[in-house]
C-alpha cells in the first residue's frame, strides 16, 4: 500500500532550496510539498507516470507520511485528506476514493512534478512570496492571454515614454519566454535614451535581474526589445518537435548541424559544428548546461549513417550514461576518470596527426577534400563536460586540448568544451583563443559571463535553458534552450 510519498534526491535538493533561500525560516517538508501539489494542479495536463514513476525510499531522498501532507487523521480541523482526494479525482477524471493507493500514487506524481516546475520557474535571488502570487495565486484566476498580453505592451510602451523616447510599436511577437517588441523611433537621440533607460524599464516592469535585451532592427530607426514574461506564460520547446528541423534545408547544407534550442521568436537556432570548430558551453548548475550538451548530442545522432565518431568524457559518471551502447563511441563508452580522459585525448592528439599524414599524402588541404578523392574519414566529435574537474585534478590535460584547439579543424575533429565553472583557470587564455563558439547559460557573476563570451549578460538570464550563443561568424544572439526527456536519449541511441 503507498501511503507515502518518496521524493528522490535531486527533488530533496529542490525543497532545501525553497526551505534555505526562499523563506529562510524553519520551514517543514511537507509544507513545501503542498505548495508543489498547488503548482502542479495548474498545469492542464496529468502527470505522465512514465516520467514520475512509482518510487521506494530513496537514498539522501525524502520520505512524507499521509498525517505529515495531507492531516490524514490529524482531526476535522487538520485532516484535508478528503479535498486533495477530491481535487486530484476530479483533476485525474477518476473516483480517487474508491483506491487509496491510486490516491497515494497521484499525490506522489503531482507533488514531484511541482517541484520539479518550482525549480524551474523560481529563481536565486527572487522574492519567494511574490513568486506564489504571481505564479500560482494570481495565475490560478481565468484570464485573457490576450488582453494581458495588450497590458504588458502598453505598459512597456508607457515607460518608454517615461524615459524620453519617443517610440511607436510597430507589432510584437510572443516567443517561447520572451516577448519581442519592435519600435520605430522618432528621434535618433532616442536610441541612447533607449539603451540608457534598459534599467529602469526592467525595474518599471517588476523583473529584478532578469535581462531586457535590445537589438537594431533591420529597418531604420527600428529596435528590437526582447522582454521576459512571467514564466507561468512560458511554453516548453521538446527536443521531440525540434529534431525535425535538422532535416531542413538550411541543415542540410551543413557537415555537422547541430540545434541547441530556439531564438527568442521560436526559431530554431542551428549552427554547423564543423564551421565552429569547436564550442565551449558554460553555466552554472540549475542553468541548463547538461541538457545543452544531450541536444547538441542528440542533433550529432540525428542522421546516424552520418553521425561522428564521439568521444564522450563524463567525470559526474552519469551524465552521459545513457549513450554507452553507441557504437561510434570511440572508447567503447563514456570516459569517467581524470587519467583515462588525459589517455583519450592523448590518442585523440595521435589520431589528428596520423590524419593530416593522410589529408597531406593525397594532396589535399582537410577533411573535405581529402574524402573527396578517396580518404574515407568520419569526423570525430569530443564532449568533455566537467572540465573545471579535470584541470583541478589533471592540469596537464590542457596540453592535448590546446592542440586539438589548434589544430584539429583540418583533420576533422571538433571539440565540445563545458564546465559549471568558467573561470580563467578553467578556460585558460591559450585555450580560449581557439575556440571562438560560445555558449552561455546562467551564471553567478558577470566575470564569468566575460569568462564565456568577452562581456557580460549571462548573469542576468532566466536559468534552466536561457542561453547567449555567440558562433563563429555570426552575432551574439538568444536563445532557449529544449527539454530533453530519457525517451529522446534512448530513441536517439536505440536507432
Amino acid at each position: 500500500m503507498l501511503t507515502r510519498i518518496q521524493l528522490t534526491r535531486q527533488e530533496r535538493t529542490i525543497v532545501e532550496r525553497v526551505k534555505r533561500e526562499g523563506w529562510r525560516s524553519r520551514l517543514d517538508n511537507w509544507t513545501v510539498a503542498r505548495l508543489a501539489l498547488a503548482r502542479s494542479l495548474q498545469m492542464p495536463d496529468a502527470p505522465p507516470r512514465e516520467t514520475y514513476l512509482v518510487i521506494s525510499a530513496q537514498q539522501g531522498g525524502i520520505e512524507l507520511h499521509a498525517p505529515q501532507l495531507t492531516g490524514e487523521g490529524k482531526g476535522s480541523r487538520q485532516d484535508f485528506t478528503d479535498i486533495y482526494c477530491a481535487m486530484l479525482s476530479i483533476y485525474e477524471s477518476t473516483d480517487l476514493f474508491a483506491d487509496e493507493d491510486a490516491f497515494h500514487e497521484a499525490l506522489q506524481r503531482h507533488v514531484r512534478r511541482g517541484l520539479t516546475a518550482i525549480d524551474a520557474e523560481w529563481h536565486t535571488g527572487s522574492d519567494l512570496n511574490r513568486y506564489i502570487l504571481d505564479e500560482i495565486m494570481i495565475g490560478t484566476g481565468e484570464l485573457d492571454p490576450e488582453r494581458s498580453e495588450s497590458d504588458f505592451v502598453d505598459r512597456v510602451t508607457r515607460v518608454l515614454g517615461q524615459i524620453g523616447a519617443s517610440a511607436k510599436l510597430l507589432n510584437s511577437h510572443a516567443g517561447p519566454r520572451l516577448t519581442r517588441l519592435t519600435y520605430e523611433l522618432g528621434q535618433l537621440e532616442d536610441l541612447d535614451r533607449v539603451r540608457k533607460g534598459i534599467g529602469k524599464l526592467g525595474f518599471a516592469l517588476g523583473l529584478g535581474e532578469a535581462m531586457v535585451s535590445m537589438s537594431l532592427g533591420s529597418a531604420a530607426q527600428t529596435v528590437l526589445l526582447d522582454i521576459p514574461r512571467p514564466s507561468t506564460s512560458w511554453t516548453t520547446v521538446e527536443w521531440a518537435t525540434l529534431k525535425s528541423s535538422i532535416d531542413g534545408p538550411v541543415a542540410q547544407k551543413m557537415r555537422l548541424p547541430i540545434v541547441v534550442g530556439t531564438d527568442v521568436v521560436g526559431n530554431p537556432l542551428i549552427f554547423d559544428l564543423a564551421e565552429a570548430p569547436h564550442l565551449f558551453v558554460g553555466g552554472t548548475t540549475g542553468s541548463g548546461k547538461s541538457v545543452c550538451l544531450h541536444t547538441i548530442l542528440l542533433s550529432l545522432l540525428h542522421d546516424r549513417s552520418n553521425a561522428p565518431e564521439l568521444l564522450l568524457v563524463d567525470p559526474k559518471t552519469v551524465e552521459f550514461a545513457g549513450y554507452r551502447d553507441l557504437p561510434n563511441l570511440r572508447t567503447g563508452a563514456p570516459v569517467t576518470s581524470a587519467d583515462a580522459a588525459v589517455v583519450a585525448l592523448e590518442d585523440l592528439v595521435q589520431e589528428m596527426d596520423r590524419r593530416q599524414d593522410v589529408i597531406g599524402g593525397v594532396g589535399a588541404k582537410d577533411i573535405d577534400e581529402a574524402n573527396s578523392k578517396g580518404a574515407a574519414l568520419r569526423r570525430i566529435v569530443a564532449v568533455v563536460d566537467e572540465l573545471g574537474d579535470l584541470f583541478m585534478t589533471r592540469p596537464e590535460i590542457e596540453l592535448p586540448l590546446i592542440r586539438l584547439a589548434q589544430k584539429a579543424r583540418s583533420a576533422g575533429i571538433h571539440l565540445v568544451l563545458a564546465t559549471q565553472r568558467p573561470e580563467a583557470a578553467t578556460f585558460p587564455g591559450m585555450l580560449r583563443s581557439n575556440v571562438p563558439s560560445r555558449i552561455a547559460l546562467t551564471v553567478q557573476k558577470a566575470s564569468e559571463s566575460r569568462i564565456i563570451l568577452d562581456e557580460g549578460g549571462a548573469e542576468q538570464l532566466l536559468g534552466r535553458g536561457d542561453m547567449l550563443v555567440r558562433f563563429t561568424g555570426r552575432p551574439l544572439v538568444r536563445g532557449h534552450g529544449a527539454r530533453v526527456l530519457p525517451t529522446d536519449i534512448a530513441t536517439a541511441v536505440r536507432h
